[in-house]
């Protein structure tokens, strides 16, 4: 993939846009998982191509399952699913180096090198490795302790009970919720500790609900899944659209004044935490209009001539939580951001990279290990952005484009991690993009 910049022009007049945002790969990568287990054929709609979903699609297929892609519908035929024996790399996937690590611990005959990115493998993933071992699973670190690569030998596993810590990942229990029909058992999980991002939890519940999974919440911090029923099979499913996508074009609105960006098939009401994001805007200043149009679901953002800082929980919605630091860098007043823990152990350390480019910009900040605060101004040191290899850091930044001309975004095919149609739609803003080698 070649590396480029892109430059980035103020749009000549206020933005007005009808979007419609790509599909979910949080809903996409839970529901691959599943229709893989299924055994049958499944046809998954409204799907997300990010590179991560594509990384597990790959995955899935050394595993024997046929896929068939066209546009955003992927076909699954999971019924010849099959040991895979070999090397697995997944580069900056962190949700598919999660669900994979469960999915081939319990596939007997599997024996996998499960790798990726150099940051990859500076990320912790040992308490979910705990947790499998002590079900009986076979893993092995082939690096540093606590973190990928792994060695997994797959296995039948009974299941039973097990401790799981989900302080660092709520994506530890979901990759054991989704495989936990596979144990002949079942699957009993307690919570050792409050989980982080509740709202990523909910949406495994309502996908293994959708795909007809008996599970049961026993209380906040324990959680069973029974054995896997094959006369109970879902042969279609589509996917919500992409609610931490939609956050950088509801944020185009809300820094032009008078400016409005419609997106169609979004609900304030979805489980996915990044949703209630309009809902920050609104207390920010921004006009958030939510309706239906030919039965169509939508939520329109419309800018204030002025907007003014807001003290906020970004706990449930962490992947907005760079978007909202950029555009609150253009409000009036300082904005705080709290429940940020997990930020520190994303494709980059995301609280140093926002406080290292803010004050290359210019912009005041100041951090702790959980929380941000950002200082709103009109003035811009223009200077190239580094991205971090981190999606969400190209993207959250590229908005500044509606207050300042100029905006340089440096290794800009990042954002194809999670969202490889952005510069595309984001051109229809009205900002002018210039690629540059």
């Amino acid at each position: 993939m070649s590396i480029s910049t892109m430059i980035l022009q103020s749009p000549p007049q206020a933005t007005d846009s009808n979007i419609t945002i790509p599909g979910s790969k949080s809903y996409t990568n839970r529901a691959l998982i599943l229709a893989a287990l299924s055994r049958t054929n499944v046809i998954l709609s409204h799907c997300s191509l990010s590179d991560d979903s594509r990384a597990l699609l790959d995955a899935l297929e050394k595993c024997g399952v046929l896929v068939s892609v066209s546009n955003d519908t992927i076909e699954i035929d999971s019924s010849n699913l099959a040991p895979y024996r070999g090397g697995i790399e997944v580069g900056a996937a962190g949700t598919t180096m999660r669900f994979l690590t469960s999915f081939f611990s319990i596939l007997p005959g599997c024996d996998v090198v499960l790798s990726g990115s150099k940051r990859m493998h500076e990320r912790p993933i040992g308490d979910l490795v705990e947790a499998l071992v002590s079900l009986g699973a076979d893993i092995s670190y082939e690096g540093s302790q606590g973190c990928p690569p792994l060695r997994i030998r797959g296995k039948k596993l009974c299941g039973g009970e097990v401790s799981l810590s989900a302080s660092i990942s709520s994506q530890y229990l979901t990759s054991l919720l989704l495989v936990g029909g596979e144990f002949d058992k079942g699957l009993t999980i307690s919570l050792d500790g409050p989980p982080v991002s509740r709202s990523y939890i909910a949406m495994t519940e309502e996908v293994l609900r959708d795909f007809k999974r008996e599970f049961r919440v026993k209380s906040d911090s324990v959680y069973h899944v029974s054995p896997r029923e094959l006369s109970k099979q879902v042969h279609a499913y589509t996917c919500e659209s992409d609610a931490s996508g939609a956050s950088y074009f509801f944020g185009a609105a809300a820094l032009s004044p008078g400016g409005r960006v419609r997106i169609n098939y979004f609900s304030l009401n979805s489980l996915q935490g990044d949703a209630a994001f309009p809902r920050l805007l609104e207390r920010m200043g921004a006009t958030v209009t939510e309706g239906k149009e030919h039965g169509v679901p939508l939520v329109e953002v419309v800018g204030p001539n002025e907007l003014i800082a807001i003290e906020a929980d970004m706990s449930l919605m962490p992947d907005t939580a760079q978007t909202l630091a950029v555009i609150a860098s253009q409000a009036k007043g300082t904005t705080r951001l709290t429940g940020l823990h997990t930020l520190r152990h994303k494709e980059t350390d995301r609280i140093h990279a926002l406080v290292t480019e803010f004050s290359r910009l210019g912009i005041k900040t100041n951090a702790g290990d959980d929380w941000l605060e950002v200082e709103g101004t009109s003035d811009l040191v223009l200077a190239p952005i580094e991205t971090y290899d981190d999606h969400r850091m190209a993207m959250s930044f590229s908005l500044l484009a509606f207050r300042h001309s100029g905006i340089h975004i440096k290794d800009s095919q990042v954002v194809t991690k999670s969202f490889p149609t952005f510069w595309e739609l984001f051109g229809t803003l009205g900002v002018l993009i210039q690629e540059k080698p």
